[in-house]
C-alpha cells in the first residue's frame, strides 16, 4: 500500500513523499494530510484529478487521511491534488501539487469516473441544524391541529345539552356554537401564523451564479433578507475546484446579500444560499 503524506502550510499544499503508485490501484492506496492552525473548525474534503472533466472527491475523517479514489489514478501520468475546507459562510482553498502515476500491470480504463457522494456529506451536515428546527416547528403544528380536533369533538357533543324548555336549550346551543366558531377561528389564525413564521425564518436560493464586479463583489437583492440574517454559500463541484487557492465571504445586509473576495474570478460560480434567521 502507498502512502502519500501532504503538508498543509495556510493554504500552501505540498506532497511530502513519492512513493510509487501504479494505476489501476482501487481501495488500496491512502492519502493523509497535516494541517497547521489555520485551519482548525474546517469541514475538510481532498480534491482528486487526472483530468479536470472528472475531479474526485473524498470527505476527510478525523485522523485527516482518505483513500485515493480510484478514478483519480486509471492511468498512467499525473495526479493533482488538493484540498479545500468550508467553516460557517467561509471557503478556505489549497494550492495544488502533484505525484506521478506508473503504468500498472492491469488497465483502469474500466474505473468509474463518477464523482463520490462522499463530499456532499459536509453539505448536507450544515442543514441539520435547519431540520431540526423545521421537525420542533412541526411538533408544535401538530400540537395545534390536536387542539383543533378536540373543538370539532366538542361541537359533535353539543347535542348533550338538556336545558328546559325547548327555547332555553336552542338559545344556549346557538350560543355555545357561537363560542366554539371563536375558538375554532383563533386556533386556525395561530396555525397560520405558525407557518408563515417557519417560511420567514429559514429559506433556500437555489442556482445563484455569483458573477464578480471590477471590485471582486457581487450583489444578490432578495427583500427576504436583513442584517441580522446568517447565510452560507454552497457551491457546486466545478465552482468549488475554480474557488482552490482563494477566499471567498458572504454577508447579508437589508434587502440583498454581499459576495466579496480577494481572488480575481473571470468565470461565474455557481452555489445554493441557506439563509437562516433567529
Amino acid at each position: 500500500m502507498a502512502q502519500i503524506n501532504v503538508l498543509l502550510e495556510k493554504q500552501l499544499l505540498t506532497v511530502q513523499n513519492r512513493d510509487v503508485i501504479s494505476s489501476g490501484d482501487a481501495n488500496y492506496d491512502m492519502c493523509s494530510f497535516t494541517f497547521d492552525s489555520a485551519w482548525e473548525g474546517f469541514t475538510k474534503t481532498a480534491v482528486f484529478y487526472q483530468d479536470k472533466a472528472n475531479v474526485q472527491y473524498a470527505v476527510l475523517g478525523s485522523d485527516d487521511a482518505c483513500t485515493v479514489p480510484a478514478a483519480a489514478m486509471a492511468r498512467e501520468g499525473r495526479m493533482y491534488i488538493g484540498v479545500f475546507g468550508i467553516k460557517d459562510t467561509a471557503v478556505l482553498t489549497s494550492t495544488l501539487d502533484t505525484i506521478e502515476i506508473e503504468r500498472g500491470a492491469i488497465s483502469g480504463d474500466n474505473v468509474s469516473t463518477e464523482p463520490t457522494d462522499d463530499v456532499f456529506l459536509s453539505i448536507i451536515s450544515k442543514y441539520q441544524s435547519i431540520l431540526d428546527s423545521i421537525a420542533s416547528q412541526n411538533a408544535k403544528l401538530d400540537e395545534a391541529n390536536a387542539i383543533l380536533q378536540a373543538q370539532m369533538e366538542l361541537l359533535e357533543k353539543v347535542n348533550a345539552f338538556e336545558i328546559e324548555p325547548l327555547e332555553q336549550r336552542l338559545s344556549a346551543m346557538e350560543i355555545t356554537l357561537g363560542r366554539y366558531g371563536e375558538t375554532i377561528s383563533e386556533e386556525h389564525e395561530k396555525v397560520e401564523s405558525m407557518l408563515t413564521r417557519i417560511q420567514e425564518s429559514s429559506f433556500l436560493i437555489r442556482d445563484v451564479q455569483v458573477v464578480f464586479d471590477s471590485n471582486n463583489e457581487y450583489r444578490l437583492d432578495d427583500g427576504r433578507v436583513d442584517e441580522g440574517c446568517i447565510v452560507d454559500a454552497y457551491f457546486d463541484a466545478m465552482s468549488a475546484e475554480r474557488i482552490l487557492g482563494g477566499v471567498i465571504y458572504v454577508e447579508s445586509f437589508d434587502g440583498y446579500i454581499l459576495f466579496t473576495t480577494a481572488t480575481k474570478y473571470t468565470e461565474p460560480l455557481n452555489c445554493t444560499v441557506e439563509v437562516r434567521r433567529y
